[in-house]
Protein backbone atom coordinates (compact mmCIF):
# COMPACT_ATOMS: atom_id res chain seq x y z
CA UNK A 1 0.00 0.00 0.00
CA UNK A 2 1.38 3.42 -1.03
CA UNK A 3 0.57 6.83 0.37
CA UNK A 4 1.34 10.51 -0.04
CA UNK A 5 1.27 13.16 2.69
CA UNK A 6 0.00 16.69 2.02
CA UNK A 7 0.44 19.42 4.65
CA UNK A 8 1.62 23.02 4.46
CA UNK A 9 3.33 22.75 7.87
CA UNK A 10 6.80 21.14 7.51
CA UNK A 11 6.83 19.93 11.12
CA UNK A 12 3.47 18.17 10.72
CA UNK A 13 4.58 16.74 7.38
CA UNK A 14 7.74 15.25 8.87
CA UNK A 15 5.98 14.01 12.02
CA UNK A 16 3.43 12.06 9.96
CA UNK A 17 6.25 10.58 7.88
CA UNK A 18 8.11 9.52 11.02
CA UNK A 19 5.08 7.85 12.62
CA UNK A 20 4.08 5.99 9.45
CA UNK A 21 7.62 4.63 9.09
CA UNK A 22 7.56 3.54 12.71
CA UNK A 23 4.33 1.56 12.22
CA UNK A 24 5.45 0.11 8.88
CA UNK A 25 3.35 -1.69 6.31
CA UNK A 26 2.89 1.36 4.10
CA UNK A 27 5.18 3.01 1.53
CA UNK A 28 5.48 6.80 1.51
CA UNK A 29 5.93 7.73 -2.13
CA UNK A 30 5.62 11.51 -1.80
CA UNK A 31 5.39 14.54 0.52
CA UNK A 32 3.89 17.85 -0.57
CA UNK A 33 3.44 21.30 0.94
CA UNK A 34 0.24 22.04 -0.98
CA UNK A 35 -2.56 20.12 -2.66
CA UNK A 36 -1.91 21.49 -6.16
CA UNK A 37 1.57 19.98 -6.28
CA UNK A 38 0.23 16.68 -4.97
CA UNK A 39 -2.47 16.58 -7.65
CA UNK A 40 0.08 17.25 -10.37
CA UNK A 41 2.13 14.27 -9.17
CA UNK A 42 -0.80 11.93 -8.56
CA UNK A 43 -0.74 10.22 -11.96
CA UNK A 44 2.92 9.31 -11.70
CA UNK A 45 2.80 8.12 -8.07
CA UNK A 46 -0.60 6.35 -8.03
CA UNK A 47 -0.95 6.21 -4.23
CA UNK A 48 -3.65 4.17 -2.53
CA UNK A 49 -4.02 6.69 0.30
CA UNK A 50 -3.68 10.46 0.74
CA UNK A 51 -3.04 11.82 4.24
CA UNK A 52 -4.43 15.30 3.74
CA UNK A 53 -4.42 18.45 5.85
CA UNK A 54 -7.52 20.64 5.52
CA UNK A 55 -6.56 24.23 6.34
CA UNK A 56 -4.00 24.97 3.59
CA UNK A 57 -3.30 27.82 1.16
CA UNK A 58 -3.72 27.48 -2.64
CA UNK A 59 -6.39 24.77 -2.24
CA UNK A 60 -7.92 23.54 1.00
CA UNK A 61 -8.07 19.83 1.75
CA UNK A 62 -11.86 19.50 1.39
CA UNK A 63 -11.75 20.83 -2.17
CA UNK A 64 -8.61 18.84 -2.94
CA UNK A 65 -10.26 15.59 -1.80
CA UNK A 66 -12.82 15.85 -4.61
CA UNK A 67 -10.05 16.34 -7.16
CA UNK A 68 -8.04 13.41 -5.82
CA UNK A 69 -11.07 11.10 -6.07
CA UNK A 70 -11.93 12.47 -9.49
CA UNK A 71 -8.42 11.98 -10.85
CA UNK A 72 -7.93 8.55 -9.28
CA UNK A 73 -11.19 6.76 -8.41
CA UNK A 74 -10.70 4.47 -5.44
CA UNK A 75 -8.00 6.50 -3.72
CA UNK A 76 -8.61 6.69 0.05
CA UNK A 77 -8.63 10.04 1.84
CA UNK A 78 -7.51 10.40 5.47
CA UNK A 79 -7.86 13.94 6.77
CA UNK A 80 -5.28 15.15 9.30
CA UNK A 81 -6.19 18.48 10.89
CA UNK A 82 -6.14 20.52 14.08
CA UNK A 83 -9.80 21.52 13.66
CA UNK A 84 -12.59 19.23 14.82
CA UNK A 85 -15.34 21.37 13.21
CA UNK A 86 -14.44 20.06 9.73
CA UNK A 87 -15.38 16.48 10.63
CA UNK A 88 -18.94 16.48 9.22
CA UNK A 89 -17.88 18.02 5.90
CA UNK A 90 -14.95 15.64 5.72
CA UNK A 91 -17.19 12.60 5.72
CA UNK A 92 -19.42 14.20 3.07
CA UNK A 93 -16.49 13.58 0.71
CA UNK A 94 -16.30 9.94 1.85
CA UNK A 95 -13.11 10.23 3.85
CA UNK A 96 -11.97 6.92 5.31
CA UNK A 97 -10.81 8.57 8.55
CA UNK A 98 -10.38 11.91 10.31
CA UNK A 99 -7.32 12.40 12.52
CA UNK A 100 -6.85 15.28 14.93
CA UNK A 101 -3.42 16.81 15.45
CA UNK A 102 -1.27 15.99 17.27
CA UNK A 103 -1.74 12.48 15.91
CA UNK A 104 -1.05 9.75 18.47
CA UNK A 105 0.62 6.54 17.34
CA UNK A 106 -2.13 4.15 18.59
CA UNK A 107 -4.77 6.21 16.77
CA UNK A 108 -2.75 6.16 13.56
CA UNK A 109 -2.39 2.39 13.91
CA UNK A 110 -6.21 2.12 13.92
CA UNK A 111 -6.31 4.10 10.68
CA UNK A 112 -3.83 1.75 9.03
CA UNK A 113 -5.95 -1.19 10.15
CA UNK A 114 -9.00 0.42 8.54
CA UNK A 115 -7.02 0.92 5.36
CA UNK A 116 -6.01 -2.75 5.33
CA UNK A 117 -9.62 -3.84 5.83
CA UNK A 118 -10.79 -1.54 3.05
CA UNK A 119 -8.09 -2.87 0.70
CA UNK A 120 -9.15 -6.46 1.45
CA UNK A 121 -12.77 -5.62 0.69
CA UNK A 122 -11.77 -3.96 -2.60
CA UNK A 123 -9.74 -7.03 -3.60
CA UNK A 124 -12.68 -9.32 -2.85
CA UNK A 125 -14.97 -7.11 -4.93
CA UNK A 126 -12.48 -7.11 -7.81
CA UNK A 127 -12.32 -10.90 -7.70
CA UNK A 128 -16.10 -11.11 -7.78
CA UNK A 129 -16.23 -8.75 -10.76
CA UNK A 130 -13.56 -10.77 -12.57
CA UNK A 131 -15.60 -13.91 -11.94
CA UNK A 132 -18.45 -12.23 -13.76
CA UNK A 133 -21.43 -11.46 -11.53
CA UNK A 134 -24.50 -11.72 -13.74
CA UNK A 135 -26.35 -8.43 -13.94
CA UNK A 136 -29.29 -6.93 -15.80
CA UNK A 137 -30.21 -3.28 -16.13
CA UNK A 138 -33.95 -2.76 -16.45
CA UNK A 139 -35.32 0.43 -17.98
CA UNK A 140 -38.87 -0.62 -18.84
CA UNK A 141 -41.29 0.85 -16.29
CA UNK A 142 -38.66 1.57 -13.62
CA UNK A 143 -34.88 1.79 -13.50
CA UNK A 144 -33.19 -1.02 -11.59
CA UNK A 145 -29.90 -2.91 -11.66
CA UNK A 146 -30.30 -6.56 -10.67
CA UNK A 147 -27.30 -8.77 -9.98
CA UNK A 148 -26.20 -12.03 -8.40
CA UNK A 149 -28.07 -15.17 -7.40
CA UNK A 150 -30.43 -14.89 -5.65
CA UNK A 151 -31.01 -11.50 -7.31
CA UNK A 152 -30.22 -8.31 -5.41
CA UNK A 153 -30.87 -4.75 -6.52
CA UNK A 154 -28.33 -1.97 -6.59
CA UNK A 155 -29.32 0.58 -3.94
CA UNK A 156 -29.46 4.27 -4.79
CA UNK A 157 -28.10 6.51 -2.03
CA UNK A 158 -30.20 9.44 -3.28
CA UNK A 159 -32.66 10.26 -6.06
CA UNK A 160 -29.95 12.39 -7.66
CA UNK A 161 -27.61 9.39 -7.72
CA UNK A 162 -30.26 7.36 -9.49
CA UNK A 163 -30.90 10.10 -12.05
CA UNK A 164 -27.18 10.58 -12.65
CA UNK A 165 -26.80 6.86 -13.35
CA UNK A 166 -29.94 6.90 -15.53
CA UNK A 167 -28.67 9.81 -17.61
CA UNK A 168 -25.23 8.27 -18.13
CA UNK A 169 -26.97 5.01 -19.06
CA UNK A 170 -29.22 6.90 -21.48
CA UNK A 171 -26.06 8.25 -23.14
CA UNK A 172 -24.02 5.05 -22.76
CA UNK A 173 -21.01 4.89 -25.00
CA UNK A 174 -20.85 8.70 -25.20
CA UNK A 175 -19.07 11.34 -23.15
CA UNK A 176 -21.33 13.46 -20.95
CA UNK A 177 -19.88 16.78 -19.90
CA UNK A 178 -19.77 17.73 -16.24
CA UNK A 179 -21.43 21.08 -16.86
CA UNK A 180 -24.31 19.26 -18.59
CA UNK A 181 -24.79 17.09 -15.50
CA UNK A 182 -24.61 20.13 -13.22
CA UNK A 183 -27.29 21.92 -15.23
CA UNK A 184 -29.45 18.80 -15.19
CA UNK A 185 -29.16 17.90 -11.50
CA UNK A 186 -28.21 21.01 -9.50
CA UNK A 187 -28.99 24.08 -11.64
CA UNK A 188 -29.96 26.20 -8.62
CA UNK A 189 -26.68 25.76 -6.70
CA UNK A 190 -23.46 27.74 -6.83
CA UNK A 191 -20.75 26.09 -8.98
CA UNK A 192 -18.51 25.17 -6.05
CA UNK A 193 -21.33 23.38 -4.23
CA UNK A 194 -22.76 21.71 -7.35
CA UNK A 195 -19.39 20.32 -8.46
CA UNK A 196 -18.75 19.01 -4.96
CA UNK A 197 -22.11 17.20 -5.06
CA UNK A 198 -21.34 15.82 -8.52
CA UNK A 199 -17.98 14.38 -7.40
CA UNK A 200 -19.54 12.93 -4.25
CA UNK A 201 -22.40 11.34 -6.18
CA UNK A 202 -20.08 9.81 -8.76
CA UNK A 203 -17.88 8.46 -5.98
CA UNK A 204 -20.87 6.92 -4.20
CA UNK A 205 -22.12 5.32 -7.41
CA UNK A 206 -18.71 3.83 -8.14
CA UNK A 207 -18.50 2.52 -4.60
CA UNK A 208 -21.94 0.85 -4.81
CA UNK A 209 -21.16 -0.69 -8.21
CA UNK A 210 -17.78 -1.98 -7.03
CA UNK A 211 -19.30 -3.45 -3.88
CA UNK A 212 -21.80 -5.37 -6.01
CA UNK A 213 -19.03 -6.70 -8.26
CA UNK A 214 -20.87 -5.63 -11.40
CA UNK A 215 -19.04 -5.05 -14.69
CA UNK A 216 -20.14 -1.44 -15.01
CA UNK A 217 -17.67 1.45 -15.02
CA UNK A 218 -18.06 5.20 -14.81
CA UNK A 219 -14.98 6.34 -16.69
CA UNK A 220 -13.44 9.79 -16.49
CA UNK A 221 -13.14 11.54 -19.83
CA UNK A 222 -11.46 14.81 -20.71
CA UNK A 223 -14.49 16.93 -19.80
CA UNK A 224 -16.87 14.55 -18.09
CA UNK A 225 -17.87 10.91 -17.73
CA UNK A 226 -18.84 7.91 -19.80
CA UNK A 227 -20.77 4.85 -18.62
CA UNK A 228 -19.28 1.58 -19.88
CA UNK A 229 -21.51 -1.48 -19.50
CA UNK A 230 -19.42 -4.13 -21.33
CA UNK A 231 -21.51 -7.32 -21.55
CA UNK A 232 -24.21 -6.28 -19.06
CA UNK A 233 -27.71 -7.12 -20.31
CA UNK A 234 -29.86 -3.99 -20.76
CA UNK A 235 -33.51 -4.88 -21.26
CA UNK A 236 -34.20 -2.09 -23.77
CA UNK A 237 -31.23 -3.05 -25.96
CA UNK A 238 -32.11 -6.73 -25.72
CA UNK A 239 -35.72 -5.98 -26.65
CA UNK A 240 -34.74 -4.08 -29.79
CA UNK A 241 -32.18 -6.72 -30.71
CA UNK A 242 -34.91 -9.39 -30.68
CA UNK A 243 -37.32 -7.29 -32.72
CA UNK A 244 -39.30 -9.44 -35.19
CA UNK A 245 -38.45 -9.05 -38.87
CA UNK A 246 -40.86 -8.69 -41.74
CA UNK A 247 -40.44 -12.44 -42.35
CA UNK A 248 -41.76 -13.32 -38.87
CA UNK A 249 -45.35 -13.75 -40.05
CA UNK A 250 -45.78 -17.51 -40.15
CA UNK A 251 -48.01 -19.23 -37.57
CA UNK A 252 -44.91 -20.72 -35.91
CA UNK A 253 -43.43 -17.26 -35.37
CA UNK A 254 -46.49 -15.65 -33.82
CA UNK A 255 -45.66 -17.00 -30.37
CA UNK A 256 -42.22 -15.38 -30.55
CA UNK A 257 -43.89 -12.18 -31.75
CA UNK A 258 -46.23 -12.14 -28.75
CA UNK A 259 -43.44 -12.90 -26.28
CA UNK A 260 -41.44 -10.00 -27.69
CA UNK A 261 -44.34 -7.58 -27.26
CA UNK A 262 -45.01 -8.91 -23.74
CA UNK A 263 -41.41 -8.07 -22.79
CA UNK A 264 -42.39 -4.40 -23.08
CA UNK A 265 -43.55 -4.28 -19.46
CA UNK A 266 -43.92 -0.51 -19.26
CA UNK A 267 -42.68 2.71 -20.76
CA UNK A 268 -39.00 3.63 -20.74
CA UNK A 269 -38.12 4.92 -17.24
CA UNK A 270 -41.86 5.38 -16.74
CA UNK A 271 -41.88 5.62 -12.94
CA UNK A 272 -38.97 8.06 -12.83
CA UNK A 273 -40.62 10.22 -15.54
CA UNK A 274 -37.46 12.15 -16.40
CA UNK A 275 -38.22 14.92 -18.86
CA UNK A 276 -34.97 14.29 -20.77
CA UNK A 277 -36.15 10.72 -21.49
CA UNK A 278 -39.38 11.81 -23.21
CA UNK A 279 -38.13 11.43 -26.80
CA UNK A 280 -36.83 7.89 -26.24
CA UNK A 281 -39.98 7.02 -24.30
CA UNK A 282 -42.15 8.10 -27.25
CA UNK A 283 -39.96 6.28 -29.77
CA UNK A 284 -40.24 2.95 -27.95
CA UNK A 285 -43.98 3.40 -27.34
CA UNK A 286 -44.61 3.96 -31.03
CA UNK A 287 -42.45 0.96 -31.92
CA UNK A 288 -44.51 -1.27 -29.62
CA UNK A 289 -47.74 0.27 -30.96
CA UNK A 290 -46.93 -0.43 -34.60
CA UNK A 291 -45.81 -3.98 -33.98
CA UNK A 292 -48.83 -4.74 -31.77
CA UNK A 293 -51.18 -3.59 -34.55
CA UNK A 294 -49.25 -5.72 -37.02
CA UNK A 295 -49.58 -8.75 -34.75
CA UNK A 296 -53.34 -8.23 -34.47
CA UNK A 297 -53.55 -8.16 -38.27
CA UNK A 298 -51.43 -11.32 -38.59
CA UNK A 299 -53.59 -13.16 -36.06
CA UNK A 300 -56.67 -12.28 -38.10
CA UNK A 301 -54.98 -13.47 -41.30
CA UNK A 302 -54.14 -16.80 -39.66
CA UNK A 303 -57.70 -17.44 -38.55
CA UNK A 304 -57.45 -16.15 -34.97
CA UNK A 305 -59.52 -12.93 -35.06
CA UNK A 306 -60.64 -13.18 -31.42
CA UNK A 307 -57.01 -13.31 -30.32
CA UNK A 308 -56.32 -10.37 -32.61
CA UNK A 309 -59.09 -8.47 -30.84
CA UNK A 310 -57.46 -9.19 -27.49
CA UNK A 311 -54.32 -7.50 -28.73
CA UNK A 312 -56.21 -4.54 -30.15
CA UNK A 313 -57.84 -3.97 -26.77
CA UNK A 314 -54.40 -4.14 -25.12
CA UNK A 315 -53.18 -1.47 -27.52
CA UNK A 316 -56.27 0.62 -26.81
CA UNK A 317 -55.61 0.40 -23.06
CA UNK A 318 -52.17 1.91 -23.63
CA UNK A 319 -53.27 4.36 -26.36
CA UNK A 320 -56.85 5.29 -25.41
CA UNK A 321 -56.98 8.31 -27.74
CA UNK A 322 -56.00 6.51 -30.94
CA UNK A 323 -58.68 6.67 -33.63
CA UNK A 324 -56.71 4.14 -35.65
CA UNK A 325 -56.97 1.49 -32.95
CA UNK A 326 -60.64 2.16 -32.35
CA UNK A 327 -61.33 1.83 -36.06
CA UNK A 328 -59.44 -1.48 -36.24
CA UNK A 329 -61.49 -2.81 -33.32
CA UNK A 330 -64.73 -1.73 -34.97
CA UNK A 331 -63.84 -3.42 -38.27
CA UNK A 332 -62.82 -6.67 -36.60
CA UNK A 333 -66.01 -6.78 -34.52
CA UNK A 334 -67.95 -6.14 -37.73
CA UNK A 335 -66.17 -9.04 -39.46
CA UNK A 336 -67.20 -11.27 -36.55
CA UNK A 337 -70.82 -10.09 -36.82
CA UNK A 338 -70.72 -8.42 -33.41
CA UNK A 339 -72.73 -5.32 -34.32
CA UNK A 340 -73.43 -4.21 -30.77
CA UNK A 341 -69.70 -4.03 -30.07
CA UNK A 342 -69.23 -1.94 -33.22
CA UNK A 343 -71.85 0.50 -31.96
CA UNK A 344 -70.27 0.58 -28.52
CA UNK A 345 -66.84 1.38 -29.92
CA UNK A 346 -68.16 4.08 -32.21
CA UNK A 347 -70.05 5.71 -29.36
CA UNK A 348 -66.85 5.72 -27.31
CA UNK A 349 -64.95 7.17 -30.26
CA UNK A 350 -67.47 10.01 -30.69
CA UNK A 351 -67.24 10.84 -26.97
CA UNK A 352 -63.46 10.72 -26.94
CA UNK A 353 -63.11 12.82 -30.12
CA UNK A 354 -65.37 15.58 -28.86
CA UNK A 355 -63.87 15.64 -25.36
CA UNK A 356 -60.23 15.47 -26.42
CA UNK A 357 -60.20 17.26 -29.76
CA UNK A 358 -63.48 19.19 -29.85
CA UNK A 359 -64.50 17.65 -33.17
CA UNK A 360 -66.25 14.54 -34.52
CA UNK A 361 -64.38 11.39 -35.59
CA UNK A 362 -62.40 11.39 -38.83
CA UNK A 363 -64.56 11.57 -41.94
CA UNK A 364 -63.47 8.17 -43.30
CA UNK A 365 -64.41 6.43 -40.04
CA UNK A 366 -67.77 8.20 -39.85
CA UNK A 367 -68.45 7.33 -43.51
CA UNK A 368 -67.54 3.67 -42.92
CA UNK A 369 -69.86 3.47 -39.90
CA UNK A 370 -72.72 5.27 -41.66
CA UNK A 371 -72.32 3.15 -44.80
CA UNK A 372 -72.36 -0.04 -42.78
CA UNK A 373 -75.58 0.83 -40.93
CA UNK A 374 -77.71 2.82 -43.38
CA UNK A 375 -80.82 2.22 -41.27
CA UNK A 376 -79.39 4.03 -38.22
CA UNK A 377 -77.95 7.54 -37.87
CA UNK A 378 -74.46 7.82 -36.45
CA UNK A 379 -74.54 8.50 -32.69
CA UNK A 380 -73.76 12.00 -31.44
CA UNK A 381 -73.24 13.47 -28.02
CA UNK A 382 -75.74 15.91 -26.61
CA UNK A 383 -74.94 18.42 -23.90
Amino acid sequence: MKCIIVDDEPLALNDMERQLKKLGGIEICGKFGNAREALDALGALEPNVVFLDIDMPVMNGLEAAFHFQEAQPGVRIVFVTAYQEYALRAFEVNALDYLLKPVLLPRLAQTLQRLESAATAVAATANAAAAGVDATIRCFRSLSVEYGSPPSQLAWRTNKAQELFAYLLHRRGQQTRKDTLIELLWPELAPERSYALLYTTVYQLRKSIDAAGIGIRIQNTKAGYELVTDDIVIDVDEWERRMPTNDDNSPDQLQHYEAWLDAFTGDYLEEQDYEWADAERRRLRILWYRYALRLASLLEEHGMPEHGLDWLYRVQARFPYSEEVCFQIMKLHAALGENSMVDQQYTLLVKMSEEQYGQPPAADIAAWYAGRRPDQPAPTLHP
